[in-house]
Formats: C-alpha cells, structure tokens, sequence
C-alpha cells in the first residue's frame, strides 16, 4: 500500500471511529483489507 493509500485510509477510520450517531465497531486492519479489495477491485 502506498503512503497516500495508508494515510486516507487512517483518516477515514478515525472518521467513523469518532462517530457518535450510531455505534459502529471497527477493527483498523480487517478496515484495511476492505478498503484495500475496494481498490483492488476497480
């Protein structure tokens, strides 16, 4: 994964992990792997 991937990725987990509206539970590496089969996927 490059920087910039790595760095997105780490931005939107603390976006969602610091969502207060609902309660969403979130492993950062299983986070990782789908983020990553997204990219993957195109």
């Amino acid at each position: 994964m490059t920087p910039k991937s790595e760095y997105l990725i780490d931005l939107i987990f603390r976006k969602l992990e610091n969502y207060k509206a609902k309660k969403i539970f979130l492993e950062k590496e299983n986070f990782k792997k789908f983020i990553f089969s997204l990219l993957k996927g195109k």
